[in-house]
């Protein structure tokens, strides 16, 4: 059995997952009081509380895990395409260094790099082309003292974006030709991932999720957090136009702007990546993430950029015997399921299998890069 687990801002989340069923899937807030959530603020020891909780309420026994998989938030981490020369490991690692050291925060630590291979450039033939996955040391000792402290053992080091990848690659079919967009609206940011079969992939942090559209409510209607939060839940933003009940139409604008900043932000992103690459059309746009439920949101997203969301499903080739929010679980979801898929490839003589899955395959690196670097 597979253990996967999102330490989210807002909650954990859990996935048990064997081989292709659900066992088990469960969430805890990280603050027992919403009133005192502020995720500058969030220390190891709240997502330990949570985690342990977690575990309790669900009675799971951690000892009949065969394998553990949690995911660094997309916040914290950089992915980027490259292509580059063809050289020996320890050039390369230098040349993947320095790339890293523009694409990671500036916190006082070195970059933690690792990186995955899909083989020669079809336009240049002494060049390859690669993923790179950068975190810093601080990141990575910050992420496994909380593991350490769930008292977890031989965890597999994911990225958030590469789980959310996982989820996509099991249950959908990819594009050959053309590229599918896939959205994942969190609490304190939002992952943009561009990704066709045949074409570069492409990932973007935006700095606004559902903890910023809360924020607004209580700043402008002079509420507390939980209260605004209540309202976010109950009228979500279709509720706050000219013929809604809310009475401070002050909220009706605010909400207005702030939907619309994520908006601008996803029409920029899209229209940066289809002025970068030519003869690249777009395919199908999925959603995910716990904020995609809000009330209203989809549609907006819908009427403003003119495209048509659809619900990113985990479940299509996993079977579960209880329903649950498809928004909440996805990163749990495809950390479990692309470390059971790099298993079935490893296991697996099957060439057109190796080949469909092949981004699932770097997990092998990333538990060594990030967990292997602590000890």
């Amino acid at each position: 059995m597979i253990l996967g687990i999102d330490f989210g801002y807002n909650s954990v989340k859990v996935v048990i997952l064997d081989k292709n069923k659900i066992i088990t899937f469960g969430e805890k807030k990280v603050f027992d009081d919403i009133n005192r959530f502020d995720p500058d603020k969030i220390q190891s020891s709240h997502w330990v509380s949570a985690f342990k909780s977690l575990m309790s309420e669900l009675s799971i026994n951690l000892r009949k895990i065969n394998t553990t998989v949690t995911s660094i938030n997309g916040k914290k981490v950089s992915l980027k395409y490259l292509t580059t020369l063809e050289v020996e490991e320890e050039e390369l690692n230098n040349i993947l260094n320095f790339e890293a050291k523009k694409l990671v925060p500036l916190d006082g630590t070195d970059p933690v790099i690792d990186y995955h291979i899909f083989g020669q450039n079809a336009k240049e033939i002494d060049k390859i082309d690669l993923i790179l996955v950068a975190t810093t040391q601080k990141i990575i000792r910050a992420h496994a003292k909380i593991i350490k402290d769930c008292g977890l053992k031989s965890v597999v080091f994911d990225a958030s974006p590469i789980s959310l990848l996982n989820c996509y690659k099991y249950n959908y079919d990819c594009p050959q030709n053309s590229v599918d967009v896939i959205i994942d609206l969190g609490c304190v940011s939002s992952t943009i991932i561009v990704y066709g079969e045949n074409q570069e992939i492409f990932t973007r942090e935006i700095p606004i999720g559902g903890h910023n559209i809360t924020l607004s409510i209580m700043e402008l209607k002079k509420i507390d957090y939980l209260n605004a939060e209540e309202i976010k839940i109950k009228h979500g933003i279709m509720n706050f136009d000219s013929n809604s009940d809310v009475e401070n139409e002050s909220i009706q604008i605010m909400q207005r702007n702030i939907i619309s900043e994520l908006s601008d932000e996803i029409r920029k992103t899209l229209r940066y990546y289809m002025k970068s690459k030519s003869g690249v059309s777009y395919n199908k746009f999925y959603i995910s993430g716990a904020t995609a439920s809000m009330l209203g949101l989809i549609d907006s997203l819908n009427s403003t950029l003119n495209i048509e969301f659809e619900v990113l499903n985990p479940l299509i080739n996993l079977e579960t015997k209880n329903n649950f929010d498809l928004n909440k679980y996805n990163t749990a979801i495809g950390s479990a399921i692309g470390n059971n898929l790099k298993q079935r490839n490893l296991k697996s003589n099957n060439s057109a299998l190796n080949k469909e899955n092949i981004i699932l395959k770097q997990i092998d690196k990333i538990k060594g890069f990030l967990f292997n670097e602590i000890k």
